[in-house]
């Protein structure tokens, strides 16, 4: 996770700023550009999700939204397959 972050802080995305809270935590906030790409990547997924809609008419679709959450949360939480 601190790579990633690492990574995010470089290309401008987030920034540490330390925690008033915790002296010796850090918390990660959004910059402008990073705000700048959450709004985008909301709009992407917004339009994804229209398109889902209107193509499978809203009782498919909420079906749809059902068995993919029923799905992720049978996952584990580690992202890897624990079994077999």
């Amino acid at each position: 996770m601190g790579a990633i972050l690492d990574e995010l802080e470089r290309l401008g995305y987030v920034r540490r700023t330390p925690d008033p809270a915790d002296r010796r935590a850090k918390l990660i906030v959004p910059t402008d550009r990073g705000l700048s790409f959450i709004a985008a990547s909301d709009g992407v997924v917004h339009l994804i999700e229209q398109k889902l809609a209107d193509t499978l008419g809203p009782d498919r679709y909420r079906d749809f939204r059902d068995a993919l959450a029923r799905g992720v949360a049978s996952l584990p939480a580690t992202g890897q397959d624990t079994e077999g």
